[in-house]
């Protein structure tokens, strides 16, 4: 048998490297995070083959002093922690000082780092850990790492990576992330020789989304923005019908750190109740700076997941922004009777780079050739539209570019930049409070018209939410009912759900329970709540005790809500069901107090609208823009 020995350093920077560096991705993720950190505000990411191959990436942050720069790749070497206690006020994206030294152990390595106190930089190369050379180099302020062959001294780790384009793919999503939680950051990012993203820096969210995601998304964006108790919270929510169907569009940052919460996610998805379809999830991106000492972000070897002191407090917060944002804003969609076309390409000059030298030279025409053509919206410091020119975007972006192709590109710039900012700004329309009730169609749908708009409201999905609205009132206004029961009920729990009644017992007293320990985790139910004209069970009970582990429920309805939405779908009137004018008028009249009245319960709209343009588009009154 074997004794205990302890293990070799390049050994134990392998294994270690196994935790902070996964895959490609992981590697771009913290060398982004170290240039950010660096005060970078600019940064260029380069792969090839899906990273495997090739990784560079450049900055132009503080870069690191030539006497630390060997240090920068040691174990748990890092500028951002002096003590314990800094932990609890973490405000960089790096502070364990893991990621060169992991990168520098499993891959072959070159870096070229100067300040700007220095003349000369440095550049290091170190291959699987150790270092081949250092030297003092010629450079510009900032830092270039470069990263080839990952994982090729551990076959094993690296037999385990999928395809090139797959990997490439994991990078992208990385890229995206760091460049949506850091908008006053330019990224560009180039996979195979292609520019695949490349965003301005003017610290402008919706711009970084126009960039990364295009003009319909961003378009179709909601600003929002709230402070409370010492929490900021900015972003962007999605309109209801730009829903999808996965959770691939949440982005929730904390001080520009991508993070995955279920806190955040149950809030947001809650707020968007009733306004979704069913399966649906809701797109946003949203950065919520903290207090100090109020989260934790080390307990996760990649940070993804953070612990919040105070999960209620984090859940109303989000919860009441994203409500309110959406009550303020007309959710009516608007619809053509056009099939939706393919976006035609829109003419550009296209840009080229000349191999032999850094000059930008122009071919013909084209749409896809150049990133940053895309329309520019600029931003100072405290967020307003800024008045310098567009020139001043391209001359950051090309700054060898000549004033003749200055004011090509200018001009093509400004006219898409007027037509983006009129186009994402959405029209604060009133609702309907000067309309007129024309008639009925196909015994379902009424027809309204207001203002240079025709409506139409499906009787059975409004009234379905008015009664839906109604329900949820009447219910949470009063408190339910108690039921005592002749024979005690008992119920058997595990310690973790015994926990949470013990923590949740004034609220499920609240509820209506009546509860008594019955013996070792054994309790007894004496008295139940009296809901739908029926006592709650065993199951609604034990429901409960599972929701308050994930939710944050305050009224025993909470939990309940599928049901008040079946009892209203099916208490509303039908289609086909006849009303008369007058109960149409009431009808109309009743949806327009409510809070949302945009969709039914089940996340199908209740009103849509075609303006009067797309109507005489099709009588070719007028002519297509």
């Amino acid at each position: 048998m074997n004794g205990i020995k302890l293990l070799e350093n390049n050994l134990i920077n392998k294994i270690a490297a196994g935790e902070v560096v996964e895959r490609p991705a992981s590697a771009v993720k913290e060398l982004m995070e170290n240039s950010i950190d660096a005060g970078a505000t600019s940064v260029t990411v380069e792969i090839s083959g899906g990273g495997i191959d090739f990784i560079k990436v450049t900055d132009n942050g503080k870069g690191i002093p030539a006497d630390e720069v060997k240090t920068a790749f040691l174990r748990h070497a890092t500028s951002k922690l002096r003590k314990i206690e800094d932990l609890d006020d973490i405000m960089t994206l790096g502070f364990r000082g893991e990621a060169l030294s992991s990168i520098a152990s499993v891959a072959q390595v070159e870096m070229l780092t100067k300040t700007s106190e220095q003349e000369l930089g440095v550049r290091i190369v170190i291959n699987g850990g150790k270092v081949e050379k250092e030297e003092k180099y010629a450079a510009n302020t900032g830092t270039v790492f470069t990263m080839k062959n990952l994982f090729y001294n551990t076959p094993a780790r690296r037999k385990f990576l999928k395809k090139a384009a797959v990997e490439g793919g994991y990078v992208s999503e990385a890229v995206q992330r760091i460049a949506l939680g850091h908008p006053e950051v330019a990224i560009k990012y180039i996979n195979n020789g292609n520019t695949v993203l490349q965003t301005s820096g003017n610290n402008d969210m919706k711009t970084a989304v126009l960039y990364i995601f295009g003009k319909t998304i961003a378009n179709e964006m909601l600003n929002v923005s709230c402070s409370k108790a010492g929490y900021n919270i900015n972003g962007l929510i999605a309109k209801p019908e730009l829903s999808r169907g996965s959770r691939g569009y949440e982005y929730f940052f904390i001080n520009g750190r991508y993070i995955k919460s279920s806190v955040v996610s149950e809030a947001i998805e809650d707020a968007y109740k009733g306004r979704l379809m069913v399966g649906k999830f809701p797109v946003f991106m949203l950065n919520m700076t903290v207090p100090a000492n109020t989260v934790d972000v080390n307990v996760h070897p990649t940070k993804l997941e953070v612990r919040f002191s105070d999960d209620s407090l984090i859940y109303d917060i989000i919860y009441d922004a994203v409500t309110k944002t959406l009550k303020d804003t007309n959710l009516i969609p608007n619809v053509s009777w056009d099939r939706e076309k393919k976006a035609k390409p829109e003419p550009v000059q296209q840009i080229k780079l000349d191999e032999s030298n850094s000059d930008i030279r122009y071919d013909d025409i084209s749409y896809k050739a150049m990133p940053a053509a895309s329309p520019i919206v600029l931003s100072d410091s405290a967020g307003e539209k800024s008045k310098k020119p567009v020139s001043k975007a391209i001359d950051t972006l090309y700054p060898n570019t000549e004033e003749k192709e200055i004011k090509i590109l200018n001009s093509v710039l400004s006219e898409n930049a007027e037509r983006i900012k009129a186009e994402s700004v959405p029209e604060k329309k009133p609702f309907f409070n000067n309309y007129r009730i024309i008639g009925q169609i196909f015994g379902t749908y009424w027809i309204i018209e207001q203002n240079n708009s025709m409506y139409l409201i499906d009787q059975h999905a409004a009234h379905e939410r008015a009664l839906y609205e109604e329900f949820i009132e009447k219910f949470k206004s009063s408190s339910p009912s108690s039921q005592r029961l002749v024979q005690p009920i008992a119920v058997d729990l595990t310690e973790k759900e015994k926990v949470i009644l013990e923590e949740n017992m004034e609220l499920l007293e609240s509820f209506g329970f009546e509860i008594e320990e019955f013996g070792r985790g054994t309790y007894a139910l004496r008295a139940v709540p009296y809901i739908f004209n029926s006592p709650g069970n065993v199951g609604f009970f034990t429901d409960i005790i599972d929701a308050l582990e994930e939710k944050n429920i305050k009224s025993i309805y909470d939990t309940r809500e599928d049901a008040i939405a079946t009892m209203s779908c099916k208490a509303a009137v039908k289609g086909n069901d006849r009303l008369s004018f007058s109960e149409a008028q009431a009808l109309i009249q009743k949806i327009l107090k409510l809070e949302n009245p945009f969709s039914c319960p089940h996340g199908r709209p209740t009103v849509i609208e075609m303006t009067r343009y797309e109507l005489e588009k099709k009588f070719k009154r007028i002519q297509d823009r």
